[in-house]
């Protein structure tokens, strides 16, 4: 986003890292060898039951150790919205997510909020914001722990949530009050320098996502337990996409030659450009550059996941973008049940071409009878 006020609720002003580039000592990198021990356990505490307050903490990780953390902190409900989103009328996707065209308006609430984000670095020099957005109902930040703390970051950060929460007792004018502005905080634990990256670039996209998610809420809604033959699935996006005649499952074979896949290609790219919707898990890599080519020609796809999915389901990077224009379906071949991660294999994913397979040669007429249902 750019051209927006200093003070806009999304940090823009922040020195420019060298590398995502910043040099970290050899302590602030990932514990590469940590991790790799906790992925050998049986059940690792992050493919638990989530809870719903959110606040769990990973008991694998060390939480004085240098490192970056995608911060996320909710609102309590009530009548106290942090800010609030607008946009200029009639523009496009591509001019509100290229020119800025989102007037953001802290709140009162909000304005207090944001002084004690900036402020946290002063109060603890080990801590540093490398961007932060304020939203009408939660905050995110991404956070650099610059040096080893001499005690936890919850611990390092229970002055700035509850400066926070002096902030909203003082704006509801309830000093004496126990209420507590904001939920128990969600940490995100970032690994790597790309990991960085996209952290930051989803604080920077969250209004833009938030105001496309309320003008087109029927293209963010989940449908659980559709039945599609016989099998059960979770969708989301434009569902519509089943109706299509002619849907094209894309289906690579490990064993084929170079002259094979190129002629593959060629096949697919034509009938796509007679209309064709492409529908695979796009598991090969030549299977996602076929479904990658149909975007860029600005077709329409349908991608079976692997994962679950949920009504805290929320697509990212360029599904976001693909489902505001109403030209992508995602198809979970699993229903949700108690938000875990599928089993996935060689198997799964051979079985998930079959089901690819299996929608594609569906008569439309059937297809069209289960949108009658759900939609």
């Amino acid at each position: 986003m750019k051209n927006l006020p200093q003070k806009s609720g999304l940090q823009e002003n922040l020195p420019q890292e060298s590398g995502l580039q910043e040099n970290l000592s050899q302590e602030s990198r990932p514990q590469k060898n940590h991790y790799q021990e906790v992925r050998t356990r049986k059940m690792p505490d992050f493919f638990r039951p989530l809870r719903r307050r959110m606040g769990r903490r990973a008991r694998f990780h060390d939480y004085m150790a240098p490192g970056y953390y995608l911060i996320t902190a909710t609102a309590i409900e009530g009548d106290f919205q942090l800010r609030r989103l607008s946009v200029m009328p009639n523009i496009s996707p591509e001019r509100l997510k290229s020119e800025g065209m989102i007037l953001p308006v802290l709140t009162p609430l909000g304005k207090k909020i944001e002084a004690e984000i900036r402020a946290l670095p002063l109060y603890h020099p080990l801590l540093a914001i490398k961007r932060y957005v304020i939203m009408p109902d939660h905050i995110h930040f991404v956070l650099h722990v610059k040096e080893r703390l001499t005690r936890k970051l919850g611990s390092e950060l229970a002055g700035f949530f509850g400066a926070c929460t002096h902030a909203l007792r003082d704006h509801a004018k309830l000093p004496d009050s126990d209420l507590q502005l904001f939920q128990p905080f969600h940490d995100q634990i970032i690994f790597n320098f790309p990991q960085l990256d996209r952290s930051i670039k989803y604080v920077e996209d969250n209004p833009r996502r938030l105001i496309y998610k309320r003008k087109h809420p029927d293209l963010f809604k989940c449908r659980l337990h559709v039945i599609i033959g016989n099998r059960e699935y979770g969708l989301m996006g434009n569902i519509f996409l089943l109706r299509e005649v002619y849907l094209l499952p894309v289906r690579i074979h490990r064993r084929w030659s170079i002259e094979e896949f190129d002629s593959y290609e060629d096949e697919c790219i034509k009938s796509i450009e007679q209309g064709a919707v492409a529908i695979s898990p796009g598991i090969h890599p030549r299977e996602k550059a076929i479904m990658n080519i149909a975007v860029q020609m600005g077709g329409y796809v349908i991608k079976l996941t692997d994962r679950p999915l949920t009504n805290r389901t929320k697509p990212t990077g360029k599904l976001f973008d693909l489902c505001i224009e109403g030209r992508l379906l995602l198809i979970a071949p699993w229903a949700a049940r108690d938000d875990k991660p599928q089993k996935s294999g060689y198997k799964e994913f051979h079985n998930m071409n079959d089901m690819a397979k299996e929608i594609a040669e569906m008569p439309a007429e059937i297809r069209m009878k289960i949108l009658e249902v759900i939609s």
